[in-house]
């Protein structure tokens, strides 16, 4: 919390132009996904809390495959074939962040040091009973649209025996070094009543489709667009107690900027 705090305190007080901008946007997204893995760990365990909203996939995946350009392969091409339309899906959308760079950074893992290409694709598919019964958690899905993002690449594959443990914790192959990276995508697509189907051979590369039921309604605004339309300010004095320094630090200034009167303190007795 300390350090995306501060991070995002120091962003709101610079010029659009200002030459730190980007790499205080460098720290800000670090430690976003510090603590994503952290919450992967939790997803795994069962005991990630999800904070699920209507969301936009093809916006979610896009945004992360291109975040995570630079650092996959320097051998493998990425090719995009995002749907322009999709309904919208019930889901967190950092645990779905989560599933999208594990896959990814597994494919590029998969393709090593040999040129190859990752595909990254969404779309919405009318799913049948026969369909969602070879799916991985298939726990009697409705039948109906799903929306879907699929990460294909043409890197090293597995076999039968191989591709029926990939799931297992800690399970590694060659080209894999995650340990709970697909246990925990497995973990996170059982908790939004999701599906994955995978389909793999040795030399050809492997393909990962995830699959979510669609919604009727639209997404909600983003917080960056509820933020541009809702200039709320408060009024009043909070106690803040906290044993961290830093995290008091950090908040008593967040909400100070939101117009509060902030009275510190360290602990239950500092406060009473």
């Amino acid at each position: 919390m300390a350090i995306l705090g501060n991070a995002d305190l120091a962003l709101s007080g610079l010029a659009p132009e200002s030459p730190a901008r980007e790499s205080l946007e460098e720290i800000e997204a670090a430690a976003k996904r510090a603590a994503d893995l952290a919450r992967q760990m939790l997803a795994y365990s069962g005991k990630g809390r999800f904070a699920v909203a209507a969301i936009h996939l093809r916006r979610l995946v896009e945004e992360m495959a291109h975040l995570l350009e630079a650092s996959i392969s320097k051998k493998a091409i990425l090719k995009y074939d995002f749907a322009q339309s999709l309904p919208a899906i019930k889901a967190d959308p950092t645990q779905i962040r989560q599933v999208v760079m594990n896959l990814i950074t597994n494919a590029s893992e998969a393709i090593g040091d040999d040129q190859g290409v990752i595909s990254i694709s969404t779309g919405v598919l009318e799913c049948d009973r026969k369909y969602l019964s070879e799916t991985y958690l298939d726990e009697q899905l409705p039948e109906g649209a799903y929306a879907y993002f699929e990460v294909a690449d043409t890197g090293c594959g597995m076999d039968a025996k191989t591709l029926g443990k990939i799931f297992d914790p800690f399970f590694t192959t060659k080209f894999t070094g995650r340990g709970l990276g697909l246990a925990a995508v497995l973990g996170i697509m059982r908790g939004h009543n999701g599906a994955l189907k995978v389909h793999s051979e040795p030399g050809k590369g492997t393909t990962f489709r995830v699959l979510f039921p669609c919604l009727d309604r639209p997404p909600e605004p983003s917080e960056k667009e509820a933020a541009r339309t809702d200039p709320w300010r408060g009024s009043g004095t909070i106690l803040l107690v906290d044993d961290e320094q830093p995290v008091r630090a950090v908040a008593k200034r967040m909400l100070e900027r939101a117009g509060f009167t902030v009275l510190t303190a360290a602990n239950g007795r500092e406060a009473l």
